[in-house]
């Protein structure tokens, strides 16, 4: 291995030049630092032009002579500068070798040592001087797939990539556009006012620089070419809305829907997801969070055989959200089973306080996030046994069915049906029984019916609405009651808007419904923390 080898393995920028201080080698990290492609041919003097003394006096190439390391600062840009030191060696053929050691412990700001661009902490403080002044714009991208790469090919190919990027978003985008590394798999484009007007063409840019890239030598890349997820929004001094959140949700709108393209945050009309996650956690410590219960009824006797549980948010002025304006912001951001838990413990004290007329099942909604949390699937049971245990103690023995049902979508539900089986496994053994909801909406429903012990079926709710009206729906339910019949399982039909429909399902013969028609969902009563009542309903339609 010979110097010049050497030289380029380290890691801190290296400068050689010749006799006559003509620069004649430069290591990687040094192109990164310097911001210097390697097309680019630098003279000494131009170099140095970026360093100075820590008190800002400028260092003479001439007049540099070397002696011991010299604490400098490094000039990267009008913004990012960086504490050194400088040390020189001379060569035997009379050449000088400049090395510069950065202060990787220094407060004040550093680059990051694989892309050369600024770190994530000098563009935070640009990022607030720049909301506040309310000029700017922000763009943040997202290597689309990067954990793949790594994962596939190897961390080695991933840094290649993200390196590669970084010289190339840094070669083609206007110098006043700062540059940063954001975090593992993002950078942040911070736009000046002058520039704003440009964001938009800007992101696409990015993309279309990704997607050019030349890494014909990576055969295996997912899809051969890059791609990535970008959002981007502009300060604004009236606008209270945090830009980094504005930004993080529309990447997270730009990878839902497809990845490969750019999002203005300030047209998304869905709320952000980082908002209502915030919300969600807020909710969550606060007890905010509560069961709203709905009566199921026997369509053919009109009376109220069961009930489910339908979780809502509880704003801290009143407000009342339904769980499909936060359920994908919970499951997005790993929150659903948190949900689910406080839900079901609210079910559960829901069985033991209320005291029906005749026995009663309790549906109640679980997620995949809860199944793969076997100590809420311990902690369920162990509530239920306490509570089994104070009010029917007959209710102990595992041969007897619980009255609350654990209702899942296929959606929720695992690849796997035997790991789905598995998980469930202990709240079968304990006697509760389960019920798969949207039956009829994905082409794995007949695999789950087939594998898991169902005992009821909740059909489909678009089947539902149409029933009255549109003939293929109707037959599709007759088939889907024939079938739940001859397999001995409960049909249960959601969203019976109107008399038509609740009609309908009864010529079919299904043998439960739920829906607006029949009854309306109710909050937990707010003199008890922790008890929900139904209030005991009018006259029912189905008895008229």
């Amino acid at each position: 291995m010979d110097a010049t080898e050497i030289l380029s393995t380290l890691l801190h920028p290296v400068i050689v030049t010749d006799h006559q201080q003509a620069v004649r080698f430069l290591n990687e990290r040094a192109w990164r630092v310097f911001g210097l492609t390697p097309a680019q041919k630098p003279t000494l003097a131009e170099l140095f032009d970026k360093l100075c003394e820590r008190n800002g006096s400028p260092i003479d190439v001439k007049s540099f002579t070397g002696q011991g390391p010299i604490p400098i600062c490094l000039h990267c840009n009008e913004f990012l500068k960086m504490d050194a030191l400088l040390h020189h060696r001379r060569l035997a053929d009379g050449g000088q070798c400049y090395e510069i050691h950065l202060d990787q412990g220094s407060s004040d700001p550093t680059l990051d040592a694989l892309t050369g661009l600024m770190e994530r902490g000098q563009m935070f403080h640009l990022i607030d001087q720049q909301r506040q002044l309310g000029k700017g714009a922000l763009i943040l991208i997202d290597i689309d797939r990067l954990k793949i790469i790594n994962d596939f090919l190897g961390y080695t190919t991933g840094d290649e990539v993200i390196h590669a990027l970084g010289q190339s978003f840094r070669q083609h985008t206007p110098e006043a556009v700062m540059l940063a590394r954001w975090s593992g798999h993002e950078f942040m484009a911070l736009v000046p006012s002058g520039l704003v007007d440009q964001t938009p063409d800007l992101a696409r840019r990015f993309n279309v620089l990704a997607h050019d890239l030349p890494l014909e030598h990576i055969p295996k890349l997912p899809g051969g070419r890059l791609s990535l997820s970008i959002g981007y929004t502009r300060f604004d001094a009236d606008d209270h809305q945090d830009p980094l959140t504005q930004v993080n949700s529309a990447v997270y709108e730009a990878k839902r829907t497809g990845r490969n393209r750019a999002i203005d945050a300030q047209t998304q009309t869905r709320p952000s997801i980082y908002l209502t996650g915030g919300s969600l956690e807020s909710a969550l410590a606060e007890n905010r969070i509560v069961a709203a219960i709905q009566p199921i009824f026997d369509l053919r006797t009109g009376a109220v055989v069961a009930d489910e549980s339908l979780a809502r948010m509880i704003t801290p002025d009143g407000k009342i959200i339904v769980a499909g304006e936060f359920i994908e912001a919970a499951s997005s951001l790993q929150l659903a089973h948190r949900i689910d838990q406080t839900i079901i413990r609210q079910t559960i004290n829901y069985c033991v306080t209320s005291h029906f007329r005749s026995p009663r099942a309790h549906f109640v909604n679980i997620s995949g996030d809860f199944l793969r949390h076997p100590e809420l699937i311990a902690e369920t049971i162990r509530t239920a046994m306490d509570a089994c245990a104070c009010t029917h103690p007959d209710q102990m023995d595992a041969r007897l069915a619980k009255p609350l049902v654990i209702e899942i979508t296929e959606r929720e539900l695992v690849d796997d049906t035997a790991e789905a089986l598995s998980a469930l496994q202990p709240l079968i053994d304990f006697g509760l029984r389960l019920a798969l909801d949207d039956f009829g909406s994905g082409y794995s429903s007949y695999r789950y019916l087939l594998d898991l012990p169902f005992s009821f079926l909740k059909i489909e709710g678009e089947l539902v609405r149409h029933i009255a009206t549109n003939q293929k729906a109707r037959r599709i339910v007759q088939h889907i009651q024939d079938m739940a019949k001859d397999l001995g399982l409960i049909t249960v039909a959601e969203y019976i808007s109107d008399r038509a429909i609740a009609d309908a399902l009864v010529e079919i013969g299904v043998d439960w419904g739920q829906g607006f028609y029949l009854g309306r969902p109710e909050l937990m009563h707010p003199d008890h923390e922790n008890r929900i009542q139904l209030s005991h309903p009018a006259p029912h339609p189905l008895r008229s």
